[in-house]
């Protein structure tokens, strides 16, 4: 069976990587999304479905977090995404200034949060893989700053299954009273985030934008971050 379905990553991961409880298999599917799906950006921003996402093999934190909860139900595991407000100095140096400049002080971010062993756990270390991870810390290391690069403070690539692990949230942006939402389409049909710019919400944006202008757009919004997008 083809990868380019959810039932066909599900089928070509447990045969891959023959998980031995379930906790290695939501293991296993978290790396399928890091190492898989790059992070950027594109035209259809968070109007995409996680089949798009799959077939793109790209797509910005919310499309790969909707990905990964996906994979998860497939799997048979209670999964959901849990929304924080991401500082928006984590897309420092990951986006032009200007943009970086006209966006809210947060972002409406999703992280996965996925039920195992009887305990829930909250995940978005899945956003680069492992060689791009590197290279933005490093460059965020020589930079000097304590998030940028698409990274937050104390971010990490890898998931054990145990615990919470972020890449771009922290763990003190998990909250109470964080929205959650059982798809990303549920999530922006209910107007709760603020991802615009200017007031604006990027998909009302890139409505309005002619699909060959787009393109160009994502071409150059993806190359602003860097190695990690060769």
């Amino acid at each position: 069976m083809s990868e380019k379905t959810i039932a066909g990553v599900l089928e070509a991961v447990r045969r891959q990587v023959l998980p031995a409880d379930d906790r290695e298999y939501c293991v296993a599917l978290h790396d399928y999304v890091r190492d898989q799906v790059r992070f950027g950006f594109t035209i259809g921003f968070e109007s995409v479905t996680p089949e798009q996402t799959l077939a793109m093999r790209r797509g910005h934190c919310n499309a790969q977090a909707d990905l990964l909860c996906a994979l998860l139900r497939g799997a048979g595991f209670e999964a959901g995404l849990r929304f924080i407000s991401l500082d928006k100095r984590t897309l420092r140096h990951a986006v032009p200034a200007p943009v970086l400049f006209c966006l809210p002080p947060s972002l409406f971010h999703a992280v996965t949060q996925v039920r195992l062993g009887g305990q829930k756990f909250n995940i978005d270390s899945y956003i680069f893989d492992r060689s791009g991870f590197r290279q933005q810390r490093a460059r965020l290391r020589a930079a000097g700053l304590e998030r940028g690069l698409g990274l937050g403070q104390g971010a990490v690539c890898d998931w054990s299954g145990r615990g919470d692990a972020f890449s771009q949230a922290e763990p003190r942006d998990i909250l109470p009273d964080n929205l959650q939402f059982p798809t990303l389409a549920e999530a922006v049909a209910s107007r709760a985030g603020n991802n615009t710019l200017l007031g604006i919400h990027f998909n009302q944006w890139l409505a309005c934008v002619p699909t060959p202008l787009r393109r160009a757009s994502e071409r150059y919004l993806n190359s602003r971050l860097g190695p990690a997008m060769a």
